[in-house]
């Protein structure tokens, strides 16, 4: 699901931020979101969720093996570097939505 501006939703914004600095497994990127959000995501999500962002074009998707078998890079791109700017200010907006008028009034 894409939000207002083509941005993404929050756990996209989540997973691109996760790989913003470099390219990551899926099982790598489902720690960091565990460290970052105290919260597990399921595999079925992870691997959704970055489907589309890939046909969204906001990332790439490399596949390569280890000892345990196939494993999946992803790493974000520049449109969906340009994705995760915007959804950072849109969500910054929506966190002091209102508190305009509220400080006009308290004054």
């Amino acid at each position: 699901m894409l939000y207002p501006m083509n941005i993404p939703s929050p756990i996209e914004m989540k997973l691109l931020a996760l790989v913003a600095n470099q390219e990551m497994s899926g099982r790598d990127v489902a720690k960091r979101y565990v460290e970052e959000t105290g919260r597990n995501i399921s595999y079925g999500t992870l691997y959704t969720t970055f489907r589309r962002l890939k046909e969204n074009g906001f990332i790439k998707v490399r596949d390569g093996e280890d000892e345990d078998g196939r494993i999946r890079y992803f790493r974000i791109d520049a449109t969906g570097r340009h994705a995760l700017a915007q959804a950072r200010e849109y969500y910054s907006g929506l966190a002091t939505f209102g508190n305009l008028k509220v400080a006009t009034l308290c004054n």
